[in-house]
């Protein structure tokens, strides 16, 4: 018999608790929004992740899970513990915030939707993993494989997924999967990364140098030199095939109106799909800003972190067969991107590993960032079934 008919005959019997299982999902709706609601109380910027670390922790033990733990990352670890756990399956989404703690992360919950920053990047997530022990008992399934709860710290920018790594390189026993959970949107089906190269480009002048007003008005502005230094790397030929580009990610710098800007900011990303192309392309970025510095009389500095090799799976693996029959049977259209997520380091060890949509929504820092109710029991279950399907195919979901 072949994967694809291991994996349909499995979704068939599934399929027959489809109904059921919807209805109890939808029993611990409130249950769900009470726990993301509880968690926007919590702060978590990267690298400030301990306070809603300990918060997560109550809510494992509340949910039945014995002896939940943090480790040195403070990662939040809780183990479902399986009939025979010969497996362990991950169910992971980080804990922490792209954005700064002053930022107001109350939510406000309507009958359709939860408004709030962060709640669809990725508070959503993470009350999902909270509530997924009681879904389970709600539900009556008893699962072979351990189910590991993990939400990870260090995810966004500098943090460099340092968190889910950590975990990896500690965990004593093989990790035989990794079902990574976002937000938004439902349908994400993720299982390839692109490679990758971050660099934080500071330019900074240094007027002591400057030999007349003229050059101190025109060229003593750090804003200036960054532009100059923006038109330099777009300047730089990428090729279409392998797929290349830079992403401009943020800009910042200056004071005030009145006063030149002596220090400035540029944030860049590299993906390609690649790997040999990076080397080339970080040493002409290098070159660049020491041309742009030794021009302006400034200091142009590059600092290359986050490097990632592309990796991946292929639609073949029955893994991705079984994910796409979960998503066929649900009527979900599935949405396939290369993944700028954590699952960049499981795949890199050779894990099994996707990334999952809860629910429509908009992402952002902002009140203006919001995620629909409805759609979350969809996202639910499209988990609930996956992992049951994951479960009775044994060691054939491992490729």
């Amino acid at each position: 018999m072949t994967n694809s008919s291991v994996v349909d005959e499995i979704l068939q019997k599934l399929s027959r608790n489809k109904e059921k299982w919807l209805k109890g999902i939808e029993s611990t709706r409130e249950m769900l929004l009470g726990n993301l609601s509880l968690l926007s109380e919590f702060s978590a910027q990267t690298f400030h992740e301990k306070n809603r670390a300990e918060f997560i922790l109550t809510r494992y033990t509340a949910s039945g899970i014995v002896d939940p733990k943090t480790d040195r990352m403070h990662n939040c670890i809780g183990i479902c513990n399986g009939r025979s756990g010969l497996r362990n399956i991950v169910v992971c989404t980080h804990i922490d915030n792209q954005f700064s703690m002053g930022i107001d992360q109350n939510i406000t919950i309507t009958a359709d939707r939860v408004h709030g920053a962060g709640v669809a990047d990725d508070n959503l997530a993470i009350a999902a993993l909270m509530t997924l022990p009681d879904i389970l008992k709600r539900l009556n399934i008893s699962l072979d494989c351990n189910i590991i709860i993990l939400g990870t710290t260090r995810y966004h920018g500098r943090g460099d997924f340092e968190g889910i790594r950590t975990f990896l390189r500690d965990f004593p026993g093989k990790i035989d999967a990794v079902i990574n959970l976002t937000g938004i949107t439902l349908g994400t089906l993720d299982y390839f990364s692109l490679s990758r190269v971050r660099c934080d480009i500071h330019c900074e002048t240094r007027e002591q140098e400057m030999e007349s007003s003229w050059m101190r008005m025109s060229e003593s502005s750090a804003i200036l030199v960054a532009n100059e230094v923006i038109s330099s790397l777009y300047s730089i030929p990428l090729p279409k095939k392998p797929k290349t580009i830079m992403n401009l990610g943020m800009i910042s710098g200056g004071e005030r109106y009145s006063t030149i800007s002596r220090e400035a900011e540029v944030n860049l990303e590299i993906l390609s799909e690649n790997n040999s192309l990076m080397d080339t392309l970080v040493e002409q970025i290098a070159d660049c800003c020491t041309d742009i510095g030794a021009k302006h009389s400034a200091n142009v500095n590059c600092d290359f972190f986050g490097r990632h090799d592309a990796s991946g799976l292929s639609s073949a693996h029955p893994l991705i067969k079984t994910a796409l029959g979960v998503f066929k049977l649900l009527g979900h259209k599935p949405r396939m991107e290369y993944s700028n997520s954590q699952i960049t380091v499981s795949l890199a060890q050779d894990i099994p590993s996707i990334t999952l949509g809860l629910t429509e929504g908009v992402g952002g820092s902002t009140n203006r960032s919001f995620i629909e109710i409805a759609p979350i029991t969809q996202g639910i279950l499209q988990l609930v079934i996956l992992l049951s399907a994951i479960d009775q195919m044994g060691e054939i979901c491992n490729g």
